[in-house]
């Protein structure tokens, strides 16, 4: 027997009290459960629909539906890397790396000006965290619609990268710029090494980090059109 709208409806919302609010994911899951239903249900006519949900679900065995979650998640996050890389890759095999090669030859000028060999650093953590915090204004608005896609989800771990710059930043200042007390031994020179290192790779990122949002909403919004929910 097929399911009919009804049917696929009451599924979805049984996958949701499951507790996979995420409407890619109840698709995802539906795809492996809806013919195990069908199934069921024609071998015995009397079964209702919930309690074949149950049988099915009961068969994934004591996680349930996590594994086909975690499965899914996994491809999404693994093609948001893939993103990146790509983006990387465009950007300095392309004329836009002129753009942040313009930029840190800018941001350099406050050394020659100043006489301070550190300023530049300075002049970056600032160039760092106004560019996160427009890309957060920009795209925070598109949130609410997008929510409630595991797709778009997965995209947070870009914001946790914007996290992660702002207290990258704030070493930066701490044990680069202002830290006069720390002793000039090995590991402070390695360490100031790393911090530096990660601002500057912060700093490629802020040309990239759109380009890979935008594709990543754009995913999102295919399913939207397929599933045709908002």
């Amino acid at each position: 027997m097929k399911l009919d709208k009804d049917q696929i409806d009451q599924l979805k919302k049984l996958i949701s009290y499951k507790g996979y609010p995420q409407v890619d994911v109840q698709y995802e899951i539906l795809d492996h459960v809806a013919c195990k239903v069908e199934v069921l249900m024609e071998e015995n006519p009397k079964l209702s629909l919930s309690d074949a949900f149950r049988k099915v679900h009961a068969s994934f065995g004591i996680f349930g539906f996590s594994e086909l979650e975690e499965s899914y998640v996994k491809m999404i996050s693994k093609r948001l890397r893939g993103y990146y890389w790509e983006e990387l890759k465009s950007l300095l095999t392309s004329y836009r790396i002129l753009y942040p090669i313009l930029i840190l030859l800018i941001l350099f000028q406050p050394s020659n000006w100043f006489q301070d060999s550190k300023s530049w650093i300075l002049m970056m953590i600032g160039f760092v965290l106004i560019s996160f915090l427009t890309i957060i204004i920009r795209y925070w608005r598109k949130h609410n619609k997008y929510k409630k896609y595991a797709s778009y989800i997965a995209s947070n771990n870009v914001f946790a990268m914007i996290n992660f710059g702002i207290i990258t930043c704030s070493q930066s200042w701490n044990f680069v710029y202002n830290d006069n007390s720390t002793p000039d031994v090995l590991f402070s020179r390695i360490f100031k090494g790393v911090i530096l290192s990660c601002l500057c790779l912060l700093f490629v990122s802020i040309f990239i980090l759109p380009r890979v949002l935008d594709r990543s909403m754009s995913d999102t919004e295919e399913l939207i059109n397929i599933y045709g929910e908002n």
